[in-house]
């Protein structure tokens, strides 16, 4: 019996900590793709993105490319892919938006508790928070190609960085067509 207990036990707490792992990970999926990466105290790290992540930089690789970003408390600037980026960050509460330049394109996100909407590089997103609160939904839009049923998830780790910081690890993401 108390061998029974204790294989309970470490049952609960291996699939536990299995959860806390799932709840820190951000998430972009569409009907053609799915990403993911692990958000932990260096940054993120997935079999698409290796990014290191610090109070003033976004460096490392995404997508099979370089990605090199500088952040202050208001800018977003550097290279993503050897295209420029040069984005302005505005923080209110609640809401972050970005503006400007992300891989050589016209990009403005809009990032709230109730939606994730606007543009990054090539792709569109119109999403809307489901909800159990947790992740949004909604449709997209790269280049001329269109989905619906898309899915963004956001952990609380990245909730918690700055919000260059945060803007920055989402653009990455979300600039994948």
């Amino acid at each position: 019996m108390r061998i029974a207990r204790i294989l309970t036990v470490a049952a609960l707490l291996a699939g536990g900590s299995a959860m806390a792992k799932k709840n820190d990970t951000v998430e972009l999926r569409t009907p053609r793709t799915t990403v993911r990466a692990n958000v932990d105290a260096q940054g993120l790290q997935g079999p698409d993105l290796k990014l290191q992540l610090s109070d003033n930089a976004l460096k490392g690789q995404a997508f099979q490319r370089p990605v090199d970003l500088k952040l202050s408390e208001r800018r977003i600037e550097g290279t993503v892919g050897e295209k420029p980026v040069d984005l302005t960050v505005a923080e209110r509460p609640d809401v972050v938006e970005m503006m400007g330049t992300f891989a050589g394109e016209p990009s403005s996100l809009t990032l709230s508790p109730d939606a994730l909407m606007g543009s990054v590089g090539p792709c569109g997103y119109n999403l809307i928070i489901e909800r159990d609160r947790k992740h949004y939904r909604g449709t997209r839009a790269c280049g001329d190609l269109r989905e619906n049923d898309v899915f963004v998830s956001i952990p609380k780790s990245l909730e918690r960085e700055s919000a260059t910081g945060r803007m920055a690890a989402l653009s990455v993401l979300l600039a994948h067509p």
